[in-house]
């Protein structure tokens, strides 16, 4: 003889907005990153000079030397393009996992969701390095990570 439950637990309004809001967004982050794996052959196109020539019209000197990181990021981007693209989108799957585990209110789901959360953070940095741009997309990217990881652990009671 089964044991059925006649009380099954209800997702929460807010547990079922953060996992639809979570699907559309790890799901964008899925899609974009398999683009950026096909499409990283194409950076071999990229005519080289286009880096040296961008400076030629900047005469102020914070300006020079803001172009010229962003440039300097710019290229490390491109030669890490492959890796990029494939760390990220086996974290976005994670994370996208993790959401679709907590939509049917499994507790496993918000570890997996926040620790691919906060790897994402980091990527930019393993592979272009530290500067200003890198850090500025840290910082606002962290806060978006902490509020959701915060609004899914509000949750968390309503989960096995």
């Amino acid at each position: 003889m089964e044991i059925v439950d006649i009380n099954p637990k209800q997702r929460p309004g807010l547990l079922t907005a953060l996992c639809i809001l979570t699907f559309i967004g790890s799901g964008f982050g899925v899609l974009k990153n398999i683009l950026g794996m096909i499409m990283s052959p194409l950076q071999n196109l990229l005519d080289p000079e286009f880096f040296e020539n961008a400076l030629d019209n900047v005469h102020d000197e914070y300006a020079r030397k803001f172009v010229e990181q962003a440039l300097e990021m710019g290229q490390k981007a491109l030669q890490h393009i492959f890796e990029i693209s494939l760390t990220q989108f086996i974290l976005y799957a994670a994370s996208l996992t993790g959401a679709i585990l907590m939509f049917q209110l499994k507790k496993t789901g918000f570890y997996i969701y926040s620790a691919a959360q906060v790897l994402l953070l980091f990527v930019a940095p393993v592979f272009i390095g530290f500067n200003l741009f890198v850090n500025i997309g840290i910082l606002f990217g962290s806060i978006f990570t902490i509020l959701f990881i915060a609004l899914y652990a509000i949750n968390l009671n309503k989960m096995n």
